[in-house]
């Protein structure tokens, strides 16, 4: 398989404590936060976003069963092996996976010995992540537990508001519990429940001058918040940090029998919980300060919940002619996000005007966004062993995927005062004023094939090809026109070719692999950001009232690249590794939304300028469309690593050690083409020792020393909606999201084991 395994101590030497930071050990791996899209996973060109509503392209795994990646992303710890699968994967374990899978895999408990491993890191960001482990066997060569815990505290991208002088924080709680039970040599059963808690008390960064004075808008620049040149001085403008708590349960239990050593029968069971929830009144989305004193709320609570099943049967043993694996899988994800907008913590007030009397809020809205999914899906893959030394490998999945999801919006005003509106307003309907259902029954193969011929007994030349599915994305949430083809999105296909060599050389002192690949994408789902359109509720009217947001749309696509790693035992106390990718992913003659500049002033026109222009927006042209060959995911095309570690014996056992490790990732543009990001070059360095009393290692390091914080995000213009304000509703506020690489940390690690650890 095109697989990049990283162990625990490689995980441990670069000081990993956040998932995203693997992506320096595979090649063509990335992840990266995004203003629109959260943090998006990227593997081959190809993004990962839950914003399309698509199943993941990218699947990450946590002791087999698939989990919602916020969870790994919040923080990883007790980590046995990562593998990173690229390619379609779908034939072998859980569930399809067009672009590929990462499968994490926590410690196993140790039937036979204690043991335990206490790690404590700080940095002068400040940060502090604390990790611990404990061994226990309780009936020896039976039974065995394990308990494994983290907490991180830090200062969730140091931003502050220097007015109000709030700050930026997040904290994060999680422990594992892990049984394996043998009771008897043919069986064994492992079981693990793991709880994570954690709070982000997010603040916008933005630069800006702010307000910029209109006739519609009168308001003097910086009446708002400070001119901020740079958003690496992380200044935010809200007046309030939005609290964001997220919580998660996740269980599996995996129980394999081996049958007179010929095969193996595996049930996996899996259970997921997610939820994450942002009270009413914790937050403040009024992001650009377009009304000063006021911190409205938003009431987003997400509540999702997954549970597995599968059976599998696996041949054993070496030396067979035929191998095979034969399953059945069953997923189920209930997802139930409800929404509120609107609050009564302060008045909405325009400079110059006075506050109205009696309760006073913004208008309001309820929205719920119900879905249910469900895979069933069966599989199996054969492998031949030719004399030859060639092995050939087919294998399909036959898949039912059923989505059942709607949209549902409702105006919340009864007994509330518009802030800039005289007299009461309507009062609630009983009934939603839109209520949009989208349902998806599909049934669809995947298939892979996959020649390999052998060498020696240390190299092979192989051949693959793979066809990959992914259930349709949608436009949730999003008051689009009615454009059937956005509203209802077709499923995903795609053909993958791959080539590709692996080899170890020098008595295997040098080990290189290598692989070109091509996949081609029909009805590629991609998600386009800060688009602007014709409100559709109100279209239907016949009114052109311009909003703009998130809109998934189809296209047909291409990926060409290659990968490739090296690693060189130079000598017995030197060593050194590299990766190398590039990926040029690209639509085909697709039509992609995007924000025009009509006026030909070379900076792409405002919600109020395409409401007015000749040519803008209207009922009949609600939304904007260019054929476009460019980039379908916000990916660099290049990327790669180099690290290299020398150890060096001191007193006694103890052996001290350096280490570096170089991360380039190359310039990228953004999908609807508005933004162009430059590349970011990372240099860290690591220096310590080990065993300065038996089990103890200490290391100082420093991550991106020469402190590169390049922009990675850069959204559209800041625009608050407050009715009475303006003839359009919506204030410019003069500010932009902004997002910076991080900046120079320096820190040290303590890292005590002892017993079987």
């Amino acid at each position: 398989m095109t697989v990049t395994a990283i162990t625990s101590a490689q995980i441990e030497n670069l000081q990993i404590k956040n998932f995203q930071d693997v992506q320096v050990l595979s090649p063509g791996l990335s992840f990266r936060e995004s203003g629109t899209q959260g943090t998006v996973t990227s593997l081959r060109g190809i993004s990962s976003t839950v914003t399309t509503s698509a199943p993941a392209a990218v699947v990450i795994y946590l002791n087999e069963v698939p989990i919602n990646d916020f969870v790994a992303f919040q923080g990883i710890y007790d980590i046995g092996q990562i593998e990173v699968l690229r390619g379609p994967q779908g034939t072998l374990r859980g569930v399809a996976a067009p672009v590929g899978s990462i499968t994490i895999g926590t410690r196993r408990p140790d039937l036979n010995d204690y043991g335990g491993t206490f790690i404590a890191t700080g940095t002068d960001q400040p940060s502090f992540n604390g990790q611990a482990a404990v061994n226990v066997p309780i009936i020896k060569e039976k039974l065995a537990v394990r308990i494994a815990g983290l907490f991180d505290v830090n200062r969730n991208g140091d931003l502050h508001n220097p007015v109000t002088d709030v700050k930026s924080r997040a904290d994060t709680k999680s422990i594992r519990a892990s049984v394996l039970f043998q009771p008897i040599n043919p069986l064994s059963i492992f079981a693990y429940y793991q709880y994570m808690r954690a709070n982000r008390y997010d603040l916008t960064r933005v630069d800006g001058t702010g307000f910029v004075p209109t006739a519609d808008q009168p308001f003097p620049a910086g009446y708002n918040g400070p001119v901020i040149r740079d958003g690496r001085d992380g200044i935010a403008v809200q007046e309030n940090v939005t609290l964001r708590q997220f919580m998660s349960n996740n269980a599996s239990i995996n129980a394999k029998l081996n049958i007179a050593d010929e095969a193996s029968l595996s049930y996996i069971f899996g259970y997921s919980q997610f939820k994450s929830f942002t009270g009413l009144n914790s937050g403040d989305t009024d992001t650009g300060n377009a009304v000063l004193n006021y911190s409205p709320g938003q009431l987003f609570h997400t509540d999702s919940k997954g549970t597995m099943h599968e059976l599998r049967l696996d041949s054993m043993g070496g030396d067979r002619l035929f191998d095979y694996s034969i399953g059945v899988n069953y997923l189920k994800t209930a997802n139930r996000v409800p929404t509120n907008v609107g609050n009564n913590r302060g008045y909405a007030i325009a400079p110059g005007s006075n506050p109205p009397s009696g309760p006073a809020t913004l208008l309001g809205s309820d929205i719920l966004i119900p879905e249910t999914r469900v895979e069933k899906s069966a599989f199996a893959s054969a492998t031949l062993h030719l004399p030859t030394r060639t092995d050939v490998t087919f294998g399909a999945r036959r898949i039912h995927f059923k989505r059942d999801q709607g949209f549902q919006f409702w105006l919340t005003t009864d007994g509330v005062r518009d802030t800039f509106a005289a007299g009461p307003v309507s009062q609630t309907p009983t009934k939603p004023l839109l209520d949009t259902p989208s349902n998806s029954d599909i049934k669809a193969w995947v298939y892979d094939a996959k020649v390999v011929q052998h060498l020696d007994d240390d190299k092979i030349v192989y051949f693959s090809y793979g066809r990959g599915f992914r259930g349709p994305g949608a436009n949730r949430g999003v008051d689009l026109p009615v454009l059937d083809f956005l509203r209802n999105l077709t499923p995903e296909k795609s053909d993958s070719y791959e080539v590709g060599f692996k080899g170890d050389f020098f008595d295997r002192r040098v080990r290189l692999n290598f692989d070109v690949f091509q996949q081609d994408y029909k009805g590629f789902n991609s998600v386009a950001g800060d688009i602007p359109f014709c409100m559709g509720s109100v279209a239907a009217f016949g009114f052109c009232s311009v909003t703009q947001g998130q809109v998934v749309f189809p296209g047909n696509a291409r990926v060409r690249g290659f990968e490739g790693e090296l690693s060189v035992n130079i000598t017995d106390r030197w060593t050194a590794s590299g990766t190398v990718a590039y990926a040029k992913s690209h639509f085909k003659n697709a039509q992609v939304p995007y924000r025009p500049d009509l006026n030909g002033d070379g900076i792409p026109d405002s919600n109020d300028q395409l409401a007015v222009a000749p040519g803008g927006l209207s009922v009949a042209n609600p939304i904007f469309f260019r054929t476009s060959n460019g980039p379908i995911s916000e990916v660099p095309k290049w990327n790669f690593t180099v690290q290299s570690e020398y150890t060096q014996p001191l007193s006694g056992n103890m052996e001290g050690f350096i280490r570096g490790l170089f991360s380039y990732q190359g310039k990228r543009s953004d999908v609807s083409g508005a933004n162009t990001y430059a590349a970011e070059p990372i240099l860290n360095l690591y220096v310590g020792a080990r065993e300065i009393v038996p089990g103890l290692e200490v290391t100082l390091f420093a991550r991106n020393i020469f402190d590169t914080q390049k922009l990675t995000f850069r959204g559209a213009d800041i625009v608050t909606s407050v009715p009475g304000s303006s003839a359009s509703g919506l204030i410019n506020t003069g500010y932009h999201e902004v997002r910076y690489g991080a900046p120079r940390e320096i820190g040290i690690t303590a890292r005590f084991v002892f017993g079987s650890d």
